[in-house]
């Protein structure tokens, strides 16, 4: 009997540490393979799946999933001001500033032209410092051309076409071009399209909207919270998150403000969509909405925070080319985009994650018609869209629609934080800024 005893106890303890070794192993199986589901999901549908199941932990969540959205962009190539704005780098962490040192900055030729965007932001009674908000304040800037041999860096907007004599180079200065429009629009105010070889080996630094540009000014960021806003997540508590919940319809589920109808592509698809889904348009290709939004970039359009969607239908449908549409007129208005422009992989790189619907995820329009109108219908699905919200911002940095542009902040932070090793654009360099067939579909 002592002997049965004996060996029911060892079976016992073998048996109770063999549970809990199985236990253990099957937790952190478990949880990898979560954490390998947040970092590797394949579509927002997937994700919007997995967030409106989840609900333990927020603050663990919080960390587990802006990990996952920087880990995303651990891939990119960035310069030392980029791996700020998009890499959670830290300032100290890159070369010191300069800040006993004054920069003059000359934005060449087009400086009144420019200065009404990125300084009064389409307002003469705005006057806004365009440092004001910057993290260094040590640039002068001029638009007096005779200074262009002179000036620390020289900024050239080349959407017309026309620049500087090369003669007159310092090759002890940075020369930026500047460009916020897509490779097929970059020339577009140009007499005509200059020939790449002819720009090889005259500038030091690229200035536009994507991430690995020397001097990066996005449309706009999304920007991880450092903590959650929420400790606990519901419908209702969700829904106070999203600007303009209250004054959502549902009788017109979409909208889209455009004012240039020459673009065949977006405009047969919204044509398309509007054969199985009520969408109001605003601007010059509305048929009865022509001047509801007047000013063009000048003054904010407030109808559009009434719909659901947002048709973020860009002009050309470039590598990381995304507008004031996606973070002025979805985002901020409290809408969910529906996307044409770069690939889905990008969008989830650059938006927050799980909040918007791209239309190569839909075999036809139809489907896309019907996934919206599914998604309008349950509330649950429809607040999980805007998940996002309790743990990302996104932020406007454009100059359009009354918002602040940080161009200039950001050529101030480019010459105090970016590495100060020569560098020149040749013309294979060039084309991975402007090559139409290289970065567009």
């Amino acid at each position: 009997m002592r002997y049965l005893c004996s060996v029911f106890k060892k079976f016992s303890s073998f048996n109770a540490l063999f549970i809990l070794l199985s236990t253990c192993i099957f937790l952190i199986v478990a949880y990898k393979s979560e954490l390998k589901f947040i970092s590797m999901y394949t579509s927002d549908v997937d994700y919007v799946r997995f967030v409106s199941s989840y609900g333990d932990g927020e603050y663990d969540y919080h960390k587990r999933i802006v990990d996952s959205y920087y880990d995303k962009r651990k891939k990119w190539q960035t310069s030392n001001l980029g791996s700020i704005l998009f890499q959670n780098f830290t300032r100290e962490s890159h070369t010191e500033t300069k800040e006993k040192r004054t920069f003059v900055v000359l934005i060449w030729k087009y400086w009144k032209w420019l200065v009404n965007r990125h300084v009064n932001n389409f307002s003469s009674k705005r006057l806004n410092d365009p440092l004001s908000d910057c993290s260094v304040k040590n640039c002068k800037f001029t638009g007096n051309d005779e200074e262009i041999s002179t000036a620390d860096a020289v900024v050239v907007h080349i959407q017309r076409g026309v620049f500087p004599d090369v003669k007159k180079r310092n090759p002890k200065q940075r020369w930026i071009f500047l460009s916020d429009e897509s490779p097929v629009h970059a020339f577009s105010m140009a007499k005509s399209r200059p020939n790449l070889a002819d720009l090889a080996n005259i500038f030091n630094w690229s200035m536009t909207y994507r991430s690995d540009s020397d001097v990066p000014v996005p449309y706009g960021r999304t920007i991880p919270l450092q903590k959650p806003i929420l400790s606990g997540i519901t419908e209702d508590s969700l829904s106070t998150l999203v600007p303009y919940w209250k004054n959502k319809r549902k009788d017109v589920l979409a909208t889209i403000l455009i004012s240039n109808c020459g673009v065949s592509k977006r405009m047969d698809y919204l044509h398309l969509l509007e054969e199985h889904l009520a969408v109001d348009v605003y601007g010059k290709c509305s048929l009865d909405h022509k001047e509801s939004c007047p000013g063009h970039f000048r003054a904010d359009c407030k109808l559009v925070s009434q719909y659901l969607f947002y048709l973020v239908f860009e002009n050309s449908q470039c590598d990381e080319y995304l507008t004031e549409k996606s973070f002025q007129h979805a985002y901020s208005k409290g809408a969910i985009p529906v996307i044409m422009g770069p690939k889905v992989e990008v969008c989830q790189e650059l938006l927050p994650p799980g909040s918007f619907l791209h239309v190569d995820s839909y075999d036809s329009v139809e489907h896309l018609a019907s996934d919206m109108m599914k998604i309008s219908k349950d509330s649950k699905l429809l607040l999980s869209y805007h998940r996002w919200r309790n743990d990302f911002d996104v932020v406007n940095e454009h100059g359009y629609f009354g918002s602040k542009s940080y161009h200039l902040c950001r050529i101030c932070e480019a010459l105090n934080y970016n590495d100060e090793e020569e560098k020149v654009y040749d013309e294979n360099s060039l084309r991975l800024f402007f090559d139409e067939a290289l970065l567009c579909r």
